[in-house]
């Protein structure tokens, strides 16, 4: 019973900030152009909109985000928690791993906070002692809690990311394992033959003890425990590719909304800082700092999906090495299967599949960048 109001309450928590973010949105929207110019000569109109932009771009990205999560959040992300949790139940994350998980996400919300936090507050500092109107402080804090609401919808993409990150790397590590006992075995090989009565049983054990100090790995016509071995990990692997999938369907939009809007701060704050020429509330210190905070937030979305896919792509590699003349029809069948799901279905974060998360994208977007920079500093 106390579960259930709690839930409730809780939804309606949600649905009153929703309302009043969507609020504040709809009324910077309304009043950027003229909060640009209280604090600054607006003597050309084209270039007070292009600056006016800035806070709309803000606005706009934040309210799209929060309408894609409210609207996701009624069944989609209950039903990704719900995927993973029974995945973790058959396959327990162990304490290392919820340490190691935990240390990240203290850590991204951590350097969020410092590279975020002391810049906005500098700003609004500047607009108190240099003007102290009232609306203009109210104007920018909410857009820098507009700004906070889609850092956060970052994070939590990101610390999921990490999450998909372990269970790949784990399913990596017990390939390792097999592969390494392969190597070591094709060197030195021993074939045991034993003849039966009532016919032939032909079972190759590999001469090497798990790392353990178990048995060795055996292939049999009859066990085939390698063979089983590998289809767990298979089925394992496929379990987990399919949550990226839902990963990337829920987090698609607001990717998209946050590295748009990423990049549209990114040309003008350096438009501001060229055309300006002189504006109290802006010093170099908080154009650097903003355009760190951008850096940063853009190369963590882009490598850590990046980093992700190449783990989840690693086994093609193992596979190749653990397939050979002495492993048996059973294993050779599914390490087959293994490898051509893995080439047939690839692994990848995507913005609603306009753009993919590489490491590539950081490149094309600083080239994309200095050509609209250049457009852009026509205006001035």
């Amino acid at each position: 019973m106390f579960k259930f109001y709690f839930n409730k309450l809780l939804s309606s928590l949600k649905l009153v900030y929703f309302l009043a973010l969507a609020m504040t949105c709809v009324m910077n929207l309304k009043n950027a152009s003229a909060t640009v110019c209280s604090l600054s000569e607006c003597k050309n109109p084209v270039k007070t909109e292009v600056l006016a932009m800035f806070s709309r771009s803000i606005a706009i990205a934040c309210l799209l985000c929060r309408i894609t999560i409210m609207y996701k959040s009624k069944s989609d992300f209950p039903n990704y928690v719900k995927k993973v949790e029974d995945y973790e139940l058959y396959f327990p994350v162990n304490i290392s791993q919820k340490r190691h998980i935990r240390f990240i996400a203290i850590a991204i919300i951590s350097s969020y906070i410092v590279i975020i936090l002391p810049i906005n507050v500098l700003r609004i500092y500047l607009i108190y002692t240099n003007f102290g109107k009232i609306n203009t402080m109210f104007f920018y804090t909410m857009m820098y809690v507009h700004n906070w609401s889609i850092c956060s919808t970052e994070i939590h993409f990101v610390v999921r990311c990490v999450g998909l990150y372990q269970k790949f790397q784990s399913i990596n590590e017990e390939m390792a394992t097999l592969r390494l006992k392969t190597i070591a075995g094709n060197k030195f090989p021993v074939v045991l033959r034993k003849s039966k009565r009532h016919g032939h049983d032909n079972t190759l054990f590999i001469g090497l003890e798990t790392l353990g100090g178990g048995s060795p790995l055996s292939m049999s016509s009859n066990g085939h425990q390698p063979a089983d071995h590998i289809e767990l990990l298979r089925m394992k692997h496929q379990f987990v590719r399919g949550t990226v999938v839902e990963l990337n369907d829920l987090y698609g939009i607001q990717l998209g909304l946050s590295i748009g809007l990423l990049f549209i701060m990114t040309l003008f704050d350096i438009y501001g800082e060229v055309s300006v020429e002189s504006n109290v509330t802006k010093t170099h210190v908080l154009f650097y700092g903003w355009l760190l905070q951008y850096s940063f937030r853009f190369c963590v979305i882009v490598v850590t999906s990046h980093v992700t896919t190449t783990q989840a792509h690693r086994p093609k590699m193992i596979i190749t090495d653990i397939n050979n003349r002495y492993a048996d029809n059973s294993t050779k069948k599914e390490l087959e299967l293994f490898l051509c799901q893995l080439s047939s279905r690839p692994v990848e974060f995507t913005i609603c599949d306009l753009f993919t998360l590489n490491i590539r994208l950081i490149t094309s977007a600083f080239v994309a960048g200095t050509t609209y920079l250049i457009l852009l500093l026509q205006f001035h």
